[in-house]
């Protein structure tokens, strides 16, 4: 914007440039005390302009809009005719747009106010610093020469800031943050939707999951009771289906607790020393008769002396039974389910193998996350939370889980456990 266009969009016209310095009471002393002064600044300018720049150049915020030395050499031929210009003392219509023209320069570049007002102020320490020495025997002098140059520098100042305000550069700056505040609350939102999504996913998979244990519960206790005549081992084998559906709803109601507390920090876990052969086989002798009512066989693999852990014995059974059932479910007829361990350097490693269909490599990347939108494969059957808590918990203790799986050759989940 030309300097005059912005002397008339801001009604800058000669009576209110007189206006504006009889507020801030600059008159025919001050230009005195310019004049006077303006040989000591055409000695000093360069020593000035230089320090000046030198100051910009250690600030990131204002180095990034000086550009590279041949631009910067430019700007200070600039600044010294900025600075030789303000001790002439005329301020007069031309002197009012070349400072507007100043300030529609920086603000055009988007300097941020509070650079360009530091600008001022460092050249006003620099200059009164180099004549506190000149003036050292003159105090009152000095002092007088000291307020003009401090009045005629807001003058200059309060000139800039009407150039960011008339060329745009604060309707800018709060266009921005608008859009900015507009970007962050369009990003809430859709966080907000993307979590009302996944509170539905895992809602109708929590009522999908729990259909199946209580629906085998009901449908064995019909059973039972429209076959009172039964042989005791047939009512056996019932009860023990009814038992196995209870096991089955009492695991997923405990990992949907178990979840809740990991992500809010309220698990307290108990640590205490744990004997690895023992947990595996505990954990066998659980699951065995389940396993092999599918079928299958389930075995103990044991590696060499494996050590004793300092662990929380219950969060990692509670692992261990996600694993074997999860096994148990995706292994098929006469399929081989091992439960085993092994000595890994500062940890020891908990797997769980079946010979199932195996697990689809894109679906291996996102198998322990919660916020994965499909939570039903074509490929297997639903894990429910039982992975999601697996990995929440073995994270918990300082450990890991991962997943090795090929299509159609099984799958073999892996612990990690720190010993200590």
């Amino acid at each position: 914007m030309a300097p005059e266009e912005l002397l008339h969009r801001l009604g800058l016209d000669a009576a209110r440039q007189r206006r504006r310095l009889e507020f801030l009471e600059i008159g025919a002393r001050d230009r005195e005390l310019l004049q006077e002064i303006a040989e000591f600044g055409r000695a000093h300018v360069d020593a000035i302009v230089e320090e000046f720049y030198q100051h910009l150049l250690r600030f990131e915020e204002t180095r990034n809009l000086l550009g590279g030395p041949e631009r910067i050499e430019r700007l200070k031929k600039t600044q010294r005719a900025y600075f030789l210009r303000m001790l002439e003392g005329e301020f007069d219509t031309s002197y009012f747009e070349s400072r507007l023209r100043v300030g529609d320069a920086h603000q055009r570049i988007d300097m941020a106010p509070e650079w360009y007002l530091g600008a001022f102020a460092l050249y006003l320490r620099l200059l009164v610093r180099r004549l506190l020495e000149h003036y050292r025997h003159d105090p009152a002098h000095l002092c007088e020469i000291v307020q003009t140059l401090t009045k005629v520098i807001f003058l200059d100042a309060s000139l800039a800031m009407d150039a960011y305000i008339a060329g745009g550069y604060v309707q800018r700056a709060l266009a921005e943050q608008l859009a900015q505040m507009a970007e962050a609350a369009q990003r809430a939102l859709e966080e907000k939707a993307a979590l009302e999504r996944l509170k539905t996913d895992l809602t109708n998979m929590i009522v999908h999951d729990l259909k199946g244990p209580i629906g085998g519960i009901l449908t064995v206790t019909q059973l039972a009771l429209r076959k009172r005549g039964a042989s005791e081992e047939a009512h056996l084998k019932r009860f023990e289906q009814i038992q196995r559906s209870a096991r089955d709803l009492l695991r997923m109601i405990e990992n949907l607790l178990e979840i809740d507390q990991m992500e809010s920090g309220r698990l307290e876990l108990r640590i205490e020393a744990v004997a690895i052969e023992d947990l595996l086989n505990e954990c066998a002798a659980e699951y065995r008769a389940a396993a092999e009512m599918a079928g299958q066989t389930l075995v103990v693999e044991l590696n060499g002396d494996l050590p004793v852990i300092a662990t929380d014995r219950w969060l990692v059974r509670r692992v261990l039974n996600n694993l074997v059932v999860n096994a148990i479910r995706h292994s098929g007829g006469a399929g081989r389910i091992t439960l085993g361990a092994r000595a890994s350097g500062a940890q020891v490693e908990l797997y769980v193998s079946d010979t199932g269909r195996g697990i689809p490599h894109e679906e291996q990347a996102t198998l322990f996350d919660k916020n994965r939108r499909s939570l039903r494969g074509d490929h297997r059957e639903d894990t429910g939370l039982g992975l999601v808590f697996c990995k929440m918990a073995t994270e918990a203790l300082g450990g890991g889980i991962r997943v090795s799986s090929e299509p159609g050759a099984g799958a073999t989940f892996i612990v990690s456990l720190p010993l200590t």
